[in-house]
């Protein structure tokens, strides 16, 4: 007789249900900013019949294609619920607070840095930077393969959780400060363009076609790589010597790029480390944090 199957929900299950619960109340409350708000509703609940189904059915250790999927999903789950976001920038408010951000970061630096920044332009700066700036779309991969080729599925999914509630954080944050960001508000000021041969055309044409307009308060780039190079310290030795360095100069790129303000960055950073804490001061039991390194 077939045993009945259960629903076998991760702590990343649960954080993302949570965050859709989060979401969804704000599209009900604030319903009359969203003509369409059905559709998310329904997109949300689609999204967590879906987490069901996997959780019910992928749950299966000893397969080894069921066992990938069933750990994997969340990575792509994100560029998901990153869309959703898109339509939903404005739902509380309807302007940006890019204002007061150029106000606060004229008080600190007397300049807004992206065209301090302009001072030391050039083509192999550009270059560097923006191949910098988007490998950010290969470090979670590349990290999390590492984790999971070493058969470390408990440091795999801490990573996967962790980054979760560092993007979660990061969407709600896009919703409560809508900020368009320097490309956008600062552009009449920007008297120099970035040109580059490979790396600078190509991260300027992905930002075009799939950057998220308002998605820059705080910046979910800086957060979760930030959670990547402090999991290939503790995980990785030879990851951490590549990852580290590309990663610092992802923070220094986001502004370089004028894809974020400074504060964007600082908000990224802190989101990073709040995420860290929430989750291994609560959601990981005790046992499980930080093994020794090993390679």
């Amino acid at each position: 007789m077939e045993t009945k199957r259960k629903i076998s929900l991760y702590t990343v299950d649960w954080a993302t249900i949570i965050y859709l619960a989060i979401l969804s109340f704000l599209i009900v409350l604030f319903s009359n900013n969203q003509p369409d708000w059905p559709y998310y509703i329904l997109f949300n609940i689609f999204i967590f019949i879906i987490i069901l189904l996997i959780a019910r059915y992928l749950s299966d250790e000893k397969n080894k294609w069921k066992r990938f999927f069933r750990h994997w999903y969340p990575m792509a789950l994100f560029t998901f619920l990153y869309e959703e976001i898109r339509h939903l920038v404005h739902i509380i408010f309807p302007g940006w607070f890019d204002g007061w951000i150029n106000h606060l970061e004229l008080k600190l630096f007397g300049e807004y840095p992206t065209i301090w920044l302009q001072k030391v332009v050039s083509v192999t700066l550009n270059e560097y930077m923006m191949f910098a700036y988007f490998s950010y779309y290969f470090l979670m991969p590349v990290l999390g393969a590492a984790l999971y080729i070493k058969d470390r599925i408990k440091e795999f999914d801490q990573f996967l959780l962790i980054c979760a509630v560092a993007f979660y954080i990061s969407y709600l944050g896009f919703i409560f400060a809508p900020v368009e960001g320097p490309r956008y508000a600062l552009s009449h000021i920007h008297n120099l363009k970035l040109v580059g041969i490979i790396f600078t055309p190509v991260a300027q044409y992905v930002i075009k076609v799939a950057g998220l307009h308002g998605g820059c308060m705080p910046s979910s780039h800086v957060a979760v790589a930030l959670v990547v190079m402090i999991f290939a310290i503790r995980y990785t030795r030879t990851l951490a010597w590549i990852l580290t360095p590309l990663i610092l100069s992802l923070f220094v790129a986001t502004v370089y790029g004028r894809f974020h303000y400074f504060l964007d960055v600082v908000a990224g950073i802190l989101v990073g480390f709040v995420a860290l804490f929430i989750c291994e001061r609560f959601l990981i039991p005790k046992q499980e944090k930080r093994p020794m390194l090993r390679e």
